[in-house]
């Protein structure tokens, strides 16, 4: 009996996309499995060429949706089936515009069958490229990112290393729900398998994975703020969920004064929140008379945000009233107009960790070559510091 289970959710494709997508997974070196393709409300459109490409193959069921309910029901829909079969051990899924290598299936099921029992998902490098089907890097890069991939699962609260290449164990998968948070919907999963297993990692390419194809996600969140503040919403939110699972506490506050109805204001939130590292609540001072932020960040949300109104007070006053219920470890106050580059809180809180003991902060200097760190309670320093919260309300705050 089949012990592999694949999953296919197809909405609107490009015809010779969905092809290859089907084909690759047809002509696998391993061959016994099932496969289940799941047409997300689109039978119409894309229902004949998928029955004319699998209609004398045993191993493929497809399923059809009524209506569009997107990826995370359509998985949820395959898998429902598959875990009737008590025979399936190993599942994964893939999308319908990428390209899997002959080896796909035989060698993360390999990997999982021989590794020990605590090893529940296996994950394999991959390889971008484009629209015609060629490769978008060259190998120098190619060999960085197998290096990059190849982290401890704990970094997978940071980043998503598992990318489009992966199989899991069909035990672990019925303990948890299905998929949801879309358009996170792999990651927030992978984040809620792996606090019940480990993860192996074969630096090898086993997938193709066309970049910005036309009915992708990622052409979707590409190009619109909007969009992009949809996903950073969710992607946060799986991390901070991920964190209280594991009963990890949150690190850092960024205070963010807000002193007048500036039109930067909502440029240097997002900014903040683009942060790579992520254990961090941003508290936005507002202490203008008619709330300017309330406007100007209406569009924006996250879920370690919060404001405080404080209408007419003093800007340092009101930084002076929120220290007095800070609890994070590490602090900033960002009043320069942009504070924080991408990489910054990653390198200061790590920087931070490791202080020397009696150092109240640490920045970058002036040239941004190297880091600083403020044993003097009276230096100035040259740019956005990263307070021991303990050391910034000794320094600011009243005896």
């Amino acid at each position: 009996m089949s012990d592999v289970g694949i999953v296919m959710p197809v909405y609107l494709q490009r015809p010779s996309y969905l092809q290859e997508a089907i084909e690759t997974i047809l002509n696998q070196t391993y061959a016994d499995f099932r496969f289940i393709i799941v047409i997300d409300g689109v039978s119409e459109q894309m229902g004949p060429q998928i029955r004319q490409l699998t209609a004398h193959d045993k191993r493929v069921e497809i399923l059809e949706n009524k209506r569009n309910v997107g990826v995370s029901a359509s998985l949820n829909r395959g898998f429902k089936r598959l875990f009737k079969d008590p025979h399936i051990r190993y599942v994964t899924w893939v999308s319908s515009d990428n390209r899997t290598h002959p080896y796909f299936i035989e060698l993360l099921r390999h990997e999982l069958a021989h590794a020990p029992e605590e090893v529940g998902l296996v994950y394999s490098c991959f390889r971008e490229i484009d629209a015609d089907g060629l490769p978008l890097r060259d190998e120098a890069f190619q060999e960085e990112f197998r290096r990059y991939q190849n982290k401890p699962k704990e970094e997978l609260l940071d980043v998503c290393i598992v990318g489009v290449s992966f199989m899991y164990k069909s035990r672990f998968a019925r303990k948890i729900d299905g998929y949801r948070m879309e358009p996170v919907e792999d990651y927030e999963y992978w984040l809620r398998l792996s606090h019940l297993c480990e993860l192996r990692y074969i630096p090898v390419e086993l997938v193709e994975y066309r970049v910005d194809s036309d009915f992708s996600i990622s052409a979707k969140l590409k190009g619109s703020v909007e969009q992009h503040r949809r996903w950073r919403h969710a992607f946060r939110l799986a991390k901070k969920e991920a964190r209280e699972r594991q009963n990890i506490p949150l690190e850092t506050t960024v205070y963010l004064p807000v002193t007048d109805a500036s039109e930067s204001l909502p440029d240097r939130l997002d900014c903040l929140l683009d942060q790579y590292y992520s254990n961090f609540q941003v508290i936005v001072v507002d202490v203008t008379p008619g709330r300017a932020s309330a406007g100007l960040l209406h569009g924006i949300r996250d879920p370690l945000l919060s404001t405080r109104f404080l209408p007419g007070m003093p800007p340092v006053e009101a930084v002076h009233a929120c220290l007095k219920g800070l609890a994070t470890p590490f602090a900033a106050i960002a009043y320069r107009e942009r504070d924080f580059e991408y990489m910054d809180l990653q390198v200061l809180t790590a920087a931070l960790r490791a202080a020397p003991e009696g150092a109240y902060s640490v920045c970058y200097n002036g040239d941004r070559s190297d880091l600083a760190y403020r044993f003097d309670p009276r230096a100035g320093m040259p740019a956005t510091e990263l307070f021991r919260s303990a050391k910034l309300k000794e320094l600011l705050l009243p005896k």
